[in-house]
């Protein structure tokens, strides 16, 4: 009898051995596989070192451009390039009368001044706003990107390659050839929109069909974009396409 009990028990133990060893492997298969993915999504968001010296030798010949982006797209990108930043700050510097800008304390805190006087930030409708950003601020925030675009996190890299492909685009709409002074006074934005098919009219009923205008429905794709440059009240306005866009409509 008590060599059975010692018999069964010595077996229960070696199941219990293999389970877990066999728990052990199939864990490490997946964390090999996990790592895997994160290799091949760092790989996605590399950019060339080639690539990246023409686009901040273009850059940072340009005098400024408007970024025109949500608040919390200029907040990542400020934080990443000059340490510190709060979507309520509309300047880089102090101002006692209406303390919208960093106090002492936290201007300390950044590591670039982004220098950015009264003026150069403006804020509209929705958190959206106008950033004037000269090229040497761009060839830092571009420089800054490539490098969040190598992150581990895989949310941070998508973003900062994302951010990236948008700014980089502006590059591609210098030319050296033309005489200086022709690249001011741009407004690039930088932030993604939906498409008409996703726009819904107010109804109270939520099974109503996506409509785009009177009996027309909603379009069925989205036309490959190019930067396009449109006239808008003495300046111009860049539209930077989207990796997803070429990548669609192609």
């Amino acid at each position: 009898m008590l060599r059975t009990f010692i018999a069964q028990y010595a077996e229960k133990q070696r199941l219990k051995r293999e389970l877990a060893n066999r728990r052990w492997e199939q864990e490490e298969r997946w964390r090999e596989e996990d790592r895997a993915v994160a290799r091949a999504a760092r790989a996605a968001n590399e950019v060339s070192a080639v690539r990246h010296g023409e686009v901040m030798r273009r850059l940072a010949g340009i005098s400024y451009v408007t970024l025109h982006c949500h608040e919390d797209t200029w907040t990542f990108m400020a934080r990443a390039a000059f340490g510190a930043w709060e979507p309520a700050w509309s300047q880089s510097t102090y101002d006692a009368g209406n303390r919208v800008g960093p106090d002492g304390r936290r201007l300390s805190m950044l590591s670039v001044d982004p220098n950015l006087p009264r003026g150069r930030i403006t804020k509209g409708a929705d958190g959206m706003q106008d950033v004037v950003v000269s090229g040497h601020n761009l060839v830092r925030i571009l420089d800054v990107l490539r490098n969040v675009a190598r992150a581990e996190d895989a949310a941070r890299g998508a973003r900062g390659r994302a951010l990236y492909e948008r700014i980089s685009a502006v590059a591609d709409m210098t030319d050296p050839a033309e005489p200086a002074g022709k690249t001011t006074g741009f407004i690039v934005r930088i932030d993604d929109s939906l498409g008409e098919r996703y726009i819904r009219r107010p109804s109270p009923s939520l099974s109503t069909p996506a409509m785009t205008g009177p009996g027309r429905p909603a379009a069925r794709g989205r036309r490959r974009e190019t930067p396009v440059l449109v006239p808008f009240t003495g300046r111009h306005e860049a539209k930077s396409p989207s990796p997803e866009d070429a990548t669609r409509g192609s």
